[in-house]
This record gives C-alpha cells, structure tokens and sequence, in this order.
C-alpha cells in the first residue's frame, strides 16, 4: 500500500533563484521546499507524500493562521502540489526529531510511519450515486488494488532501462470491485461492500452487462477497475 509518511534520505538540496529563505530538496523523483539551511543533502527526514491528511500538531503552518480543516475527525490539512517563488513544491519534509520522538523504537529508511504520526490519505467525498448504503466491509478474499508512484521508483530505474514501455492515458474515476464467490455476487466501492439500492451507478453497470450471471458460469472470482463518466 502507498505510503502516505516514509522515512526518507534527502538526495539533494539547491538554491532557489531569487529566494532567500527557501531552497529546493530532492528526494527521489519528488522536489520539496524547504526552510534554507533546516536540511541537508544525505540527511533522513519524514517525507509526506501529496495527499497526505497532516495532522494541525505536525504542521501547524499549513493552516496559515485558519482554523484547521477536519477529515475523519483530525483536524489539519490536506497537503496539496504548490508553487512557491517559482519552485514546484510536491510534498512535505519534518525533521526527524521532533516528529518521531517517542513514536518507534528503530528509525531506518523507507520505515512507514504515516500510522503512527496519524497521517491518512485524503479522499475526496464519494457522490451519492456512487457511495451506495453500506452492505458490509470490504471483502477479506479479494485483495485491494494500489499502485506506487514513478516519483518513489527511481532507485529502480536503471534496472528497467531494457524494457519496452507502453504509454497509455490515466484516467481518475471511482475504484469499483465485482466479485462472485460461492453463489454470493456483490458489488463494492474502494472501501464497502454496497448494498443494491436504486439509483446507485456500480450496481447499474453490473446488471446492465448481467455480470452475475456472466460470474456464476466461470466459477469464483472479482473484477477490479474503475468506473469513469
């Protein structure tokens, strides 16, 4: 699964023309601005990945003297692509002292620590057609889908520079999950099995291509992939 807060070592810090009190670090494939002078290249940090849900006490500054937004019951902020004196920023770097303080025992590179700094991946709300009445949780015999970033692949890189690449276009819809298992069909969202109710527009497209009788002849299995427009 992604990892929302990693620990991550800096590959590179550089000026940013024209600023005084910013530069740019590099981490992986990401570029982060950062206070001049707070981090230095080969040094480990918390790196926060787009997306994040970051918790009001780990950065208080991302509120910008607001209120804090709530999401899931945190209040905090959603950690969004900016641009700041011309330098794209896409994420976020915390020391690692004080924000691992007292949270693990070990501290070591690529350690997961988006659970234990109650950093969450920000969703945007479901619409009502597609988030359905809840007919129970996600499914334990289908596995859920996910996919890395090519930003936090590029130690990876040289190893696949004698492949052959497909480019194709990514499309954002909503995660859709169709399943069959033992005379049970269901229909889920990326989180919930749904019950059928109408109205809902997953459980539309599986009736409209008649998936549980095309399911019940080739025996138990689920399809996975999103339903886009």
């Amino acid at each position: 699964m992604r990892k929302m807060a990693s620990i991550r070592r800096i590959d590179s810090v550089r000026p940013i023309p024209g600023a005084d009190a910013i530069e740019c670090a590099r981490v992986g494939g990401w570029d982060v601005v950062v206070k001049r002078d707070e981090f230095q290249a080969g040094d480990l940090a918390v790196y926060c990945e787009i997306d994040s849900w970051i918790p009001h006490e780990l950065a208080p500054f991302l509120s910008k003297g607001s209120e804090p937004r709530v999401f899931e019951g945190v209040p905090g902020e959603r950690l969004r692509t900016v641009k700041l004196r011309g330098q794209v920023s896409q994420g976020l770097l915390l020391p690692l002292d004080p924000t691992c303080a007292n949270i693990v025992s070990k501290l070591f590179e690529g350690l997961d620590v988006s659970a234990p700094l109650n950093i969450q991946k920000w969703e945007a709300p479901v619409p009502a057609q597609l988030a359905g009445d809840v007919r129970g949780a996600f499914p334990s015999f289908v596995p859920k889908t996910d996919q890395e970033r090519i930003q936090n692949l590029t130690e990876e890189f040289d190893s696949w520079s004698k492949l052959t690449w497909e480019v194709t276009e990514k499309l954002d819809g909503s995660s859709m999950t169709v399943y069959f298992n033992n005379g049970d069909f269901g229909v889920c969202s990326r989180n919930w099995n749904l019950s059928e109710t109408q109205g809902n527009s997953m459980w539309q497209q599986a009736r409209r291509y008649d998936l549980q009788q095309v399911f019940a002849r080739e025996g138990n299995f689920a399809v996975q992939g999103e339903i886009i427009g």
